[in-house]
């Protein structure tokens, strides 16, 4: 708790962009937020997901290093507590299952996106998130040196 920094959007405001750069794990403590994904230049942008109190969101980037994959838009206000790498490696530190969960999330929300962006059966949907998570469990544990 002591590695959770405040972090309140204002309804309209961006959490986060797509393609920025990833520092932070944003967890909603109240509010709603919706995920947007970016085409083409000068393409609208796709409503993919909605976030509220309770989801997470940012992990992607700051268990990877990618960038942002989506930009997230407050709906309403929104107050968030943000969590840098080192506090996250802390947790991982003393509950290394954590990784199993948020590999699962991660490869959800990867397998999301890249349906969204070419339209995915449901059959290569369920194979894109069985190889990505595998993927996602290896560099996470590649990266905060677990077991």
């Amino acid at each position: 708790a002591a590695s959770l920094k405040s972090a309140p959007f204002a309804r309209g405001e961006a959490l986060t962009r797509q393609g920025a750069a990833a520092h932070w794990l944003y967890i909603l403590v109240s509010g709603e937020a919706e995920v947007r994904l970016s085409g083409e230049e000068g393409a609208s942008a796709q409503s993919v997901a909605k976030l509220k109190a309770g989801d997470f969101m940012g992990e992607m980037g700051l268990l990877t290093g990618e960038p942002r994959a989506a930009t997230v838009v407050a709906v309403s206000d929104v107050e968030c507590y943000r969590l840098d790498r080192d506090g996250f490696a802390d947790i991982l530190a003393r509950r290394p299952e954590i990784a199993e969960n948020v590999a699962l999330v991660l490869a959800r929300r990867r397998t999301e996106l890249e349906s969204a962006r070419v339209g995915l059966k449901e059959d290569a949907q369920r194979r894109l998130l069985a190889q990505t998570q595998g993927d996602l469990l290896s560099r996470i544990r590649s990266l905060f040196a677990l077991g």
